[in-house]
Formats: C-alpha cells, sequence, structure tokens
C-alpha cells in the first residue's frame, strides 16, 4: 500500500508540475478525470470520486481494472494496452464500473500523454446510467410499438408532408394490396395507386384536407394487385413536431370488406323486408313485450279498423284479443319456442266485429337473451273457416238429398202401384153402380176406395213437397261458389218452399 502511495504521488506531482499543469481547471470540471499508468490510478479529480462513490484513500494507488464489472473487466483492460501501442483505435469505449449500492455505466474517452517520462491513459468518464437506460427504455418501447404494428392487421403508414412520400409502412400492406412492403417503401409503388377509379377523386381530396383538418376518416373501395375488390376505412391524422411543425401524416387502414358485405346485404334485407311488410295483404306488425305497436303495414290498419297509423301506434294489441287466453297461450309460446307459425285465434276490430285469424310471429332476442320486441304476420281466415263450415254443411245437405232422393222413388213406385189398384178396384165395382142401390157390404167398398184415394193424394202432395225441396238444394249445390249460407240454413230452404205451395 506504501508503494502504491509513492506512485500516486509521484503521479500527482507530475501531473501538477509538468507538461500539463492543469489541475485546478481538472478539479472544478463536471466529468471525471482519472490519470492510469501501469494499470494503477495515480491522479482522479473530484467530480471523479462522485462517479465511483469511493474517496480517495481507496482510489488512488488502486488498480483501476477493480472499479470495472468482471463481465467488462477483460474488454476495458485490452482496449487500454490497445490504445496505448496505437493511434489508430477508436478513442471511446463504454463500460459497468463496480459502485456500492448500483453499478453504472460509463462511456471513457481516452487519450495518451507522457507522465513521469512514460506514457499514461488520460481518462475523460462520463457516467451515462441515466442516459443509457433512457435509451434502452426507447430501444424496448420502439420494439414493442414495432412488434404491435407488424402484428396489427391494419395498415400503418406514415406520409411526408411536403411531398405525400411513403416514410414507413408496416408489413400489413402486403396482405391488403397484394404487393411487397419493399415496393412501398423504395417508391415503386403508392397507396393512391391502389383507389377505385369511382372513388379517386374523393380520395385525393380527403388526403389533401388532413393539415387543415388535421383528423378525418373516409370509406372508399381498393383494388388490390389480384384485382380482388376491397372495402377499406382510412384514418388520417397530423402528428407534429418540435415548435409546432408538421412532423408528418399518418394513416391508418383498415380492411372493412366483410362489414361492408354485411352492411350491403342487411341493408338489401331491410328494403326486401321493408317492401313486403308494405306490399303483403296480410297484417305485418311489430309490438314490444309490454303489446304497444311498435309498426303495423296498411293491411293490419284495414283489418283491425285502424284510421291512421298514429291511432294504431297510441294503442295495445291486447285490446284486440277476444279471449285473453289464447294471447297468453301465444305468448307462453313465443318465449319457450321463439317462433309461432299458423297459430289460431280470433280478433276484434274497432267496430267489436270478431275476426279468425292464423298468426305466424317470432320474439326478436338480444345477446343476453331478453325479449326486444316481437313481430309477425296475421291472416284473416275468417272467409277461410266460413266457407269449411259452408263445405260441411253443402255435404251433409247433399248427403240428406241423396237419401231422400233413394226414398222418393221407392215411394213414387208405391204409389204408381196404388193408383193401378185403385183403378182396377174401381172398375170391379162399376158393375154394382151399375144395378142401383147397393148392399152394406159394397157400400163400405166404395167408401174404403174413396179413402185410398185420399191417401193416394196425400201421399203425391207429400212427394210433391219432398221433390220440391230436394231439387231446391240441387240447384243451390250446382250454382255454389263458396257463399256464405250461414244466413240460409236447411230450415230456411224448407219453409220457402213450402210458402210457395201449403197442402190444402
Amino acid at each position: 500500500m506504501a508503494q502504491s502511495k509513492k506512485i500516486a504521488n509521484a503521479g500527482e506531482t507530475a501531473f501538477c508540475n509538468g507538461d500539463m499543469g492543469y489541475r485546478d481547471i481538472v478539479e472544478h470540471i463536471n466529468e471525471g478525470v482519472v490519470i492510469i499508468k501501469d494499470g494503477r490510478i495515480v491522479f482522479a479529480n473530484r467530480a471523479f470520486y462522485e462517479i465511483c462513490r469511493k474517496n480517495p484513500e481507496t482510489v488512488l494507488g488502486s488498480e483501476f481494472s477493480e472499479l470495472i464489472a468482471s463481465s467488462d473487466r477483460k474488454a476495458v483492460s485490452k482496449f487500454l494496452a490497445q490504445r496505448t501501442m496505437s493511434d489508430g483505435l477508436p478513442d471511446r469505449i463504454d463500460f459497468t464500473m463496480q459502485r456500492p449500492e448500483e453499478d453504472g455505466i460509463m462511456e471513457m474517452k481516452v487519450n495518451i500523454i507522457q507522465c513521469a517520462g512514460s506514457a499514461a491513459v488520460l481518462g475523460a468518464i462520463t457516467d451515462i446510467t441515466e442516459r443509457r437506460k433512457t435509451r434502452l427504455e426507447l430501444l424496448r418501447m420502439k420494439e414493442r410499438l414495432e412488434s404491435i404494428l407488424h402484428s396489427m392487421n391494419d395498415v400503418v403508414v406514415s406520409f411526408s408532408p411536403s411531398d405525400s412520400s411513403i416514410l414507413a409502412i408496416n408489413p400489413s400492406a402486403e396482405a391488403l394490396y397484394g404487393v411487397p412492403v419493399r415496393d412501398f417503401r423504395s417508391g415503386k409503388r403508392h397507396i393512391m395507386d391502389f383507389v377505385l377509379p369511382g372513388d379517386s377523386e374523393k380520395v385525393k381530396h380527403f388526403y389533401a384536407s388532413i393539415p387543415e383538418l388535421e383528423f378525418a376518416e373516409l370509406s372508399y373501395g381498393i383494388i388490390s394487385n389480384n384485382r380482388a375488390v376491397k372495402w377499406v376505412l382510412d384514418e388520417g391524422r397530423l402528428v407534429y413536431g418540435e415548435k409546432g411543425r408538421v412532423r408528418r401524416i399518418d394513416h391508418v387502414i383498415r380492411d372493412i370488406t366483410e362489414e361492408k358485405l354485411a352492411l350491403d346485404a342487411l341493408k338489401l334485407s331491410e328494403e326486401k323486408y321493408r317492401s313486403f311488410f308494405e306490399s303483403t295483404n296480410d297484417m305485418a306488425y311489430a309490438v314490444t313485450p309490454e303489446g304497444t305497436f311498435m309498426d303495423i303495414n296498411d293491411a293490419g290498419l284495414k283489418l283491425l279498423g285502424f284510421k291512421t297509423r298514429e291511432e294504431a301506434l297510441g294503442s295495445n294489441i291486447k285490446e284486440t284479443w277476444v279471449d285473453p287466453s289464447e294471447r297468453e297461450e301465444l305468448l307462453a309460446e313465443l318465449r319457450e319456442k321463439g317462433y309461432v307459425a299458423g297459430k289460431r285465434a280470433r280478433l276484434k276490430d274497432r267496430s267489436e266485429k270478431v275476426i279468425e285469424v292464423a298468426i305466424t310471429a317470432r320474439a326478436k332476442i338480444n345477446g343476453a337473451g331478453d325479449i326486444l320486441h316481437y313481430e309477425g304476420l296475421i291472416h284473416n281466415i275468417t272467409k277461410t273457416m266460413e266457407d269449411q263450415r259452408n263445405r260441411v254443411l253443402r255435404n251433409a245437405a247433399g248427403g240428406m238429398c241423396h237419401y231422400l232422393n233413394s226414398h222418393l222413388a221407392t215411394l213414387l213406385f208405391s204409389q204408381e202401384c196404388v193408383e193401378e189398384d185403385i183403378k182396377a178396384l174401381a172398375k170391379l165395382l162399376q158393375p154394382l153402380e151399375d144395378k142401383g142401390p147397393t148392399d152394406s157390404t159394397s157400400k163400405q167398398i166404395q167408401e174404403a176406395l174413396a179413402s185410398l184415394r185420399d191417401s193416394f193424394h196425400g201421399v203425391g202432395y207429400a212427394y210433391k213437397k219432398i221433390a220440391q225441396v230436394t231439387n231446391a238444394f240441387n240447384s243451390a249445390f250446382l250454382t255454389y261458389k263458396e257463399e256464405s249460407y250461414l244466413d240460409r240454413t236447411i230450415l230456411d230452404i224448407f219453409q220457402s218452399v213450402i210458402a210457395k205451395d201449403p197442402p190444402g
């Protein structure tokens, strides 16, 4: 240790009294200054002690390598040795200095000087720990940003504010436009090259307006290199630098082709739905879960007897149900299955007229499973049901007529036979009547014959009336055109026929 002190003192004396003689200046500068001779520290200023966080007694005369982290020690020693032998090497080196509590990163600028007749290293040391940390953090941020940009599906591109040339662009451009990114970076291709001809002017105007608007967005079409038509959403914004000057113009370009096609399909579907909604002869409607009308077409207004749409929208569909239990049954099925098809029910219009209907409806549900509203079609089946009942009546009446006609034929045959028998009896009695007064037996036979004639006429009258009824039904069936016969029953037909020819 004593020997080290002697060397240090000799070095300091040489520094103070030798060719350099700038001790006072060196002591007051902010950079750490150290003189290293034969690997040992022979001089250091106050700033150096502060940098290495040690006092002069432990620094002067010690090996300089002891201050260097083991990971950098060999490289620094080699650099200093080579620098002493040759001036052709760089004059700076970075290394990690071992310090109490926390190591630091140093930058040392090296010069070779003469000290006490031999070469020594004069080092100017700057603590760049914070600077390096900041730089490393910036590098990490840059790497993270580049990683994010490279992983994005959106195209991120920066343009020069002066000539609109591309300053930077991420790899997503290759997937969107179908050309290598290097073609954009080299200036061989430009974003504007791919814009649909029909959108070219509005896109040019959009890009030109960014400096004034600072932020704007536009949707437009492009044609990729493989001739595929795509749709993009382009968001442009100004980026300012120092003193408020425009540094660049950044654009984020997102492929919205799928969204555009989906929206177009939805729009077309809505147009078709609205066209059907307005043109169908059935009642089309939408109601809230509570039953308030949200929408109703003209056919619905007519069916329920509303004068205006406003009147309908101020009403509740509950008011139109004849039997509330039918509505509850329909709602239960809608909640369970989500739809109903051809559900029969009875509604009433504003005049209380009952209407038989078939309801096809569905429940519109959101992502949480809540019912937003009900919508559907209501088909008026009143006439259909009436016609169906009439067909049943017609079939029943037709069967009855067939049955009656069969027996009428038998009755007619029997009547004809009785008529022949009456004629035969009358002929047999004629000789008795010609002889004058008859005995009691003859008289009884004549009375029986007269009674038989009356019965014969009665049977004939009954046959005539029944035949008139069956003919009336047959006539009605031959001209049947699904007309309403609810007010003209079988009894009406009988009564109308009887009224024409009352029994005498």
